[in-house]
């Protein structure tokens, strides 16, 4: 019999609040973390909006030494690491050390650093840049500063899958416990706001645009949509083999039963593959999970206002739920909080354990004006609801599909 992956902490490092308490208040709240954003110069630009993580002080979660080295990606991801581990009451002595690694999901990771570091050395010559520039500029050196803070010994690894890199992660992470590789993992999603990741969104015509008040709206599943809007943040989970967490006296705010991959493909001119290999992909999360479409009680949506990704998502959802697609609430995340790429699954992960935890789901805001293609029960106002069972279903622009099932612990 296969061990049981479980979550005993959280840490939530986000536009919509820092520590995970004050991300639900107002993701129950139905409060948009979506404003023009302050940390780049995009006069020249038609898109302007995007969630920012603001008010972060580092300090109090990795104290003051060697802080200025380090990137935003990195102090959202050590400070959001610290919380979860502070949230388990785990600690990490010698011998837990031994039995305890980081498995991070990040897409593009310090992809802007990287390539400042490179344009300095070309520009000033090797010998004219500093050493400690090249401390945080590789797509793993924020998953090794974490590692080398917390003394965690088994492994150190970064997953970057695209846009389902956190749930990948997160998935990944929930078959090394099962399988008895180890016993504390923690795991999860990071990203950052930076210049040249808005400049590969917004030149491929990803990003929303202006409406005709000039603003940009991110509208999961509503007919008006037309692009998603670029977040940051980091969220993590201190995931445990269930017996270990037991025998410490843990809490826990749930379990991974289930999680599925599949590789579709950006096929522009076959919608229908494309849809058959999200629905797919759901089913054998299921499989995996030895549940069946009937014992989910919510899906939390991939849903981020693109046009083609949340009609596929919707027509996968209808196909494989058949009658019961009518009735299920679905709850897209990124309308309040846009859309994180590597990190988004971690974040709908949060969501879904605390909607678990409280019998609450949050609203989707902005879902105003119907789509008979997206033919869904969004839930538009907080609703309390028994929840056991959440699907999560994140979906990658160029094909990745990945799907985790979390269920209430027993």
């Amino acid at each position: 019999m296969k061990k049981r992956a479980v979550i005993t902490g959280i840490g939530v490092v986000s536009p919509l609040g820092i520590g995970h308490q004050d991300f639900w208040n107002n993701l129950v709240s139905g409060n948009s973390a979506i404003a023009p954003m302050e940390c780049l110069d995009l006069s020249k630009y038609e898109c302007k909006n995007g969630a920012e993580v603001k008010g972060l002080n580092t300090e109090e979660f990795l104290g003051r030494k060697g802080l200025r080295y380090l990137n935003n990606g990195t102090k959202f991801l050590g400070s959001s690491a610290k919380m979860a581990v502070d949230d388990a009451s785990l600690e990490i002595d010698d011998e837990l050390s031994n039995h305890t690694g980081i498995l991070i999901g990040s897409s593009l990771g310090n992809f802007s650093q990287t390539t400042d570091y490179f344009h300095d050395i070309i520009r000033e010559g090797p010998s004219g840049v500093s050493p400690m520039k090249s401390y945080d500029v590789a797509l793993n050196s924020s998953i090794n500063y974490v590692s080398v803070f917390f003394k965690m010994k088994s492994f150190a690894r970064t997953i970057s899958s695209g846009f389902t890199s956190g749930t990948d992660a997160i998935g990944n992470a929930s078959k090394l416990i099962q399988n008895g590789k180890t016993k504390v993992v923690i795991a999860g999603g990071v990203e950052q706001i930076s210049l040249d990741l808005y400049m590969i969104f917004y030149l491929q015509k990803m990003l929303a645009r202006p409406n005709s008040n000039g603003n940009e709206i991110s509208m999961p599943f509503d007919r008006r949509r037309d692009g998603f809007i670029m977040s940051e943040g980091s969220y993590v989970f201190v995931m445990e083999e269930r017996d270990h967490a037991m025998s410490r006296g843990a809490r826990i705010y749930g379990e991974i039963s289930g999680y599925g991959s599949l590789f579709s493909g950006n096929r522009k001119g076959d919608i229908g593959k494309r849809v058959e290999k999200a629905g797919n992909t759901m089913k054998s999360c299921f499989e995996d999970a030895g549940i069946s479409p009937d014992d989910i009680d919510l899906i939390n949506a991939n849903g981020n206002s693109g046009m083609l990704p949340d009609m596929i998502e919707s027509r996968a959802i209808k196909d494989l739920f058949g009658k019961k697609s009518e009735s299920i609430p679905v709850h897209a995340i990124k309308s309040t909080l846009g859309e994180s790429y590597g990190a988004s699954g971690a974040a709908q992960t949060a969501s879904a354990l605390l909607s678990i935890n409280n019998d609450l789901i949050p609203p989707t805001i902005n879902c105003e004006e119907k789509d008979p293609e997206c033919n869904l029960n969004i839930v538009k106002e907080k609703r309390e609801e028994d929840i056991n069972t959440v699907l999560i279903n994140s979906f990658d622009l160029s094909g990745n599909n990945s799907c985790l099932v979390i269920k209430k612990h027993e």
